[in-house]
């Protein structure tokens, strides 16, 4: 996938599926993943939802 356009005013980092603009975002995206936080909806599937990995050391926010 290609997307362009204006760069973005602020910073925005990506871990696992998250995209958020700061680490604190990120840390309790992965805290409601993990949880099955009603915010990640449903998927009707047989599989086992993976679970979210912990930021490594060192990961910049």
């Amino acid at each position: 996938m290609f997307i362009g356009g204006e760069p973005l005013n602020n910073q925005v980092l990506l871990w696992w599926n998250f995209v958020a603009d700061n680490k604190a975002e990120i840390e309790q995206s992965i805290i409601d993943w993990n949880n099955g936080h009603e915010r990640f909806g449903n998927v009707d599937s047989d599989m086992k939802r993976l679970p979210a990995p912990e930021l490594l050391q060192g990961f910049k926010g």
